[in-house]
Formats: structure tokens, sequence, C-alpha cells
């Protein structure tokens, strides 16, 4: 039994650890750096995603207005998928400002709204964002630097989370942020990222694949152009702020929409990525992603193989982990429930918020295997 254990640990380390430690070693010997240009100003359009966005929307666009790059090369446009509250009206009040408003009339959900706005769009590059996303002014200039190298079909910028107030919740969101951001760093130095951040990304408008209404756009979509044998690069000076998620509730049930999107983005890009084109990037799907989703599984393996062996013979190995897993598990709830202040609400943050990402990812699995992706999506709340 212990063989079994050390087996179903290997994986649930590999997943967490061992691929990001395997593609931070293996990009100290990469060289594959994007050829930037910071006099490469291409014509963008920015289009911002919005469904009843009435009480930010607003600060978005004024954002968007604030944006170092050439006036005459830039285009705005709030793309508004059947806004039932002010959204749409408060849009039109900036068309003075250059300004545009698209509508897609009833409600079909961000991918195809998005679909129908960059079909219509002329402009080169088209740099996708949400409306709770707040640009760095020279956010759009520092992710098309990276086109002036033609291998380049995608940018991802940097995501920067901020707290509204203090809590263990956003702690523990920044810390497995930057953990993710790192290996994107390390995907980046070794060719190309196997996705972007969706409220700051960049693409050639010519490279645009259009995606079913129940696939989520964030994952599938780089895919697609790293299909047509092209690059994403990551960006990190190209910043948006956003803040975290305050309550376990408001995580969980945004990571079950992440992953359950992220698994339908999976399986519909795995039927038209060539494995022997892209060998190496299935194998880092696999790795940074497959395996990241069945960890629940694996850790629920772990649990009753691991309470067996302690029921019916101990040995140091088992006595440890029991141990370790009763701690582990006590802590997270003990963070759900009473979200204790101070340095042990910190402490506690950690396991709750691994606890949180493996149960939405059980979920999400879950529903995944039984139920259909909806199109539609509602507007974040904090």
């Amino acid at each position: 039994m212990n063989y079994l254990i050390l087996f179903l640990l290997f994986i649930i380390f590999y997943s967490y650890a061992g691929y990001p430690l395997t593609i931070l070693f293996l990009s100290l010997f990469s060289n594959s750096k994007v050829k930037k240009d910071d006099n490469f100003l291409p014509e963008v359009s920015l289009l911002i995603a919005a469904y009843n966005e009435e009480e930010g929307i607003a600060d978005k666009i004024k954002n968007s207005l604030e944006l170092d790059y050439p006036k005459d090369k830039l285009e705005i446009v709030v793309v508004s998928d059947g806004s039932t509250d002010r959204t749409d009206e408060i849009v039109k009040s900036f068309e003075k400002d250059g300004i545009r408003l698209f509508r897609v009339e009833g409600r079909v959900g961000k991918t195809e709204a998005r679909n129908q706005a960059v079909l219509a769009m002329r402009k080169e590059i088209i740099v996708f964002s949400d409306a709770t996303a707040v640009y760095k002014k020279d956010a759009i200039r520092k992710m098309v630097r990276n086109f002036a190298d033609p291998s380049v079909g995608m940018v991802s910028g940097n995501l920067t989370y901020f707290e509204k107030g203090q809590s263990s919740m956003g702690l523990a969101t920044k810390i497995y942020w930057n953990y993710e951001l790192a290996i994107k760093r390390a995907q980046s130095r070794m060719h190309t990222l196997t996705g972007a951040i969706g409220c700051i990304n960049a693409f050639r408008r010519k490279l645009y694949h259009v995606l079913p209404p129940n696939i989520i756009e964030d994952f599938t979509e780089p895919l697609m152009i790293v299909a047509q044998g092209y690059r994403i690069a990551y960006e990190e000076e190209a910043v948006s702020y956003e803040r975290t998620t305050q309550k376990p509730s408001q995580e969980f049930n945004m990571r079950v929409r992440v992953i359950r999107g992220g698994m339908k983005g999976f399986l519909y890009a795995f039927r038209r990525l060539n494995f022997k084109d892209h060998t190496f990037v299935l194998l880092q799907l696999f790795g940074h992603k497959v395996l990241r989703w069945l960890v629940p599984v694996f850790l629920i393996m772990l649990f009753i193989v691991n309470l067996a062996a302690f029921i019916w013979g101990h040995n140091m190995l088992v006595d440890v982990l029991m141990v370790a897993q009763f701690l582990c598990y006590s802590m997270a709830l003990l963070g759900m429930l009473w979200r204790p202040p101070g340095i042990l609400g910190k402490i506690a943050s950690i396991p709750t918020y691994f606890v949180i990402v493996n149960a939405a990812s059980l979920k999400a699995l879950y529903l995944t295997l039984t139920t259909d992706l909806e199109a539609t999506w509602e507007t974040n709340v904090y």
C-alpha cells in the first residue's frame, strides 16, 4: 500500500511542483526571445466585453481614454451582450470622445458577442479587455511591440491583483497568481504560452478563430492561434489591475466557471492540434492543466488509501501523511468557516485556497462530464 501512496503523492507533487520546476529549469537553457520594436504602432481595436456593467463601465471607458497610444490608430469599442441596465446609455454618453457601442441583441454569451464584434472590426490588431480591468497607461504599447516579430500571433499581458481592504482570501489569490505568472514567464522563454490572460491580450485579427458560443475563449483562442503555427508571447510590462475576490464562495464559483471552461476548451482544441507539430505544447497542457484538473480525484484516492492503511497497519509514512492531511483540511475548514484574523488567518489561507481550487476542479469535472456549458456569464460582484 505504501507504493500506491507514493505513486499518488508523486502525481499530486508533479502537477503542482514537478511541472513548474521542470519548465523553469528548461527555460534556463532556452533563447527563444521575441524581437520587440517600441516604434511598431499598428492600428488597434480595443474591445471591452460588458454585460450589465452600469456601476463600472464609465470608469473603464475613462481608463481607456487615458491610454498612451496614438489616437488616430486606436478605436475603443464596448461590446454589450444584450445589457438590460444603463450600460448602453452610459457608453453612448461617451460617443463625443470617440467611443463606439457594439450591441449584440439578445444575450448570446461572451464568446459569441466577441465573435460578432471581431468579425466587424477592420484594424490589424485586436485587444480584448473586461469591463472590470484597469489598464496601466502604456499597456497597449507594450503589448503591440511584440507583433514586430512575425512569429507572434498573440500577446498576453500581465494581470496584477489588488485587494479591496484586507482579506486572507485575497492574499491566497495573489500568492497563487504569482505562482502562475512564474510558469507563464518560463513558457514564454520556451517559445510559447499555452494560454493568455483573458482581461488583457492582443492578437492579429486575421488569425482569429470563430469559436462555438459555449466554448470559453480565454483558454481556447490562444490554442487555435498556436495551431496555425504562431507563438503566444508574454508581455510582463503590459499591466492590468483587478480586485481579488473577498469570499471563499466567490472564489469557488469563479474557479468552477474558469476550470469548466478550460476543460471544454481543451477537448475542443485537442482535436485540432496536430500532435506531431505541437508535441511540446500538448505535453505542457497535460502537465500544467489536465493533471491539475484531476488532482482532486487523486486527493480523494490518497485520503481513502491513507486512512485504510492508518486503521489496519501503521508505519512512519502512513502516520505522518495522515497527520499532515488532518492538519491541512482542518486549517482549510477553519479558514472557510471562521476566517481568523492576523497571522493565523494568513497561514490558514493557503490550505483554504488549495481546498477551494480542488473542490472547484471536482465540481467542474462533474459538470463537464454530465452537462453542456452555458454560453452566458454573470457580472462579477465583489
